[in-house]
């Protein structure tokens, strides 16, 4: 018969296969019930399944380099350059964009 690692695995599960062990030793040292033991398992699962899709997705994008939002150059394009007045309430007249903004 099969260990609850393997059976695991073949569900498609291997995160939980792998963190078995630790969880439930953690949930042993805290006297945790067998739901938030099991609960802390489908949380790492998910977490893992969430990190797989993203990185699926960035290589499917194509892009060369995963950048942070803090690398991002807002001031790339002339169009955010332009001081914008924003109040409550109002609307401005652009005449480079020769668009109206409404606040």
């Amino acid at each position: 018969m099969n260990s609850l690692p393997d059976k695991l695995t073949k569900l498609g599960l291997p995160m939980m296969s792998r963190q078995l062990d630790p969880v439930l030793a953690m949930a042993a040292d805290r006297n945790l019930s067998a739901a938030a033991t099991i609960e802390a398992l489908v949380d790492l699962e998910l977490e893992a399944r969430y990190g797989r899709s993203v990185q699926r997705r960035f290589k499917l994008s194509r892009l060369h380099a995963q950048h942070s939002i803090d690398s991002f150059h807002f001031q790339h394009h002339k169009s955010r350059l332009q001081i914008k007045t924003v109040s409550c309430g109002c609307s401005i007249w652009s005449s480079s964009t020769r668009a109206r903004t409404w606040c």
